[in-house]
């Protein structure tokens, strides 16, 4: 699930942010509603996956601190920020 791959990026583990875009795609196969997501990294925006991200934990009942270690890192590499 996508809140393992924030736990897991929280915890230390390595981040490549295409392979995290591909495991989400991955999830959004099975669970359409993740969707927002999907179209958020689309539109290269990091404030928009932020948005789209912490509305995943707060809409699934996980720990709204979490959206604190969202907000915190960039989810989108480098030379995806064009705008």
């Amino acid at each position: 699930m996508i809140i393992d791959l924030i736990l897991d990026r929280k915890a230390g583990d390595p981040y490549d942010p295409q392979l995290f875009a591909d495991e989400v795609r991955d999830y959004a196969e099975v669970f359409p509603d993740l969707s927002p997501i999907i179209e958020a990294i689309g539109t290269q925006c990091e404030q928009r996956v932020k948005h789209e991200l912490c509305a995943y934990v707060l809409e699934n009942d996980y720990a709204p601190e979490i959206c604190d270690y969202i907000n915190s890192v960039t989810w989108l590499p480098d030379w995806w920020e064009m705008n």
